[in-house]
């Protein structure tokens, strides 16, 4: 309510799964935490109104690399390349 945690951009493909990209601007305060809530409870109420799609909230970071590790968790992320064509950016991730 106060601005303190940021929905920086959404992805979803309906019916399967959503991903919502989350920062805090307060260095106390866990983004993924605060919208998750206790035991999943806040997280729970949008997943129960999309009846049951996938829902993952990963932690929005600067760092290209960082952002995409981050949303492709629990894979482990070893590298991230890119290459630019263009007016186009592509990421090559090893996993």
């Amino acid at each position: 309510f106060d601005g303190t945690v940021e929905i920086i951009s959404i992805a979803r493909e309906a019916g399967e799964r959503t991903k919502i990209a989350v920062k805090s601007n307060d260095p106390n305060i866990d983004p993924v935490g605060t919208c998750v809530g206790p035991r999943g409870s806040r997280v729970q109420n949008v997943v129960n109104e999309l009846g049951g799609e996938n829902i993952d909230i990963v932690q929005y970071e600067e760092d290209p690399s960082d952002y995409i590790a981050n949303a492709l968790n629990p894979a482990e992320v070893i590298a991230v390349q890119f290459e630019d064509e263009d007016d186009e950016r592509k990421a090559f991730v090893i996993v």
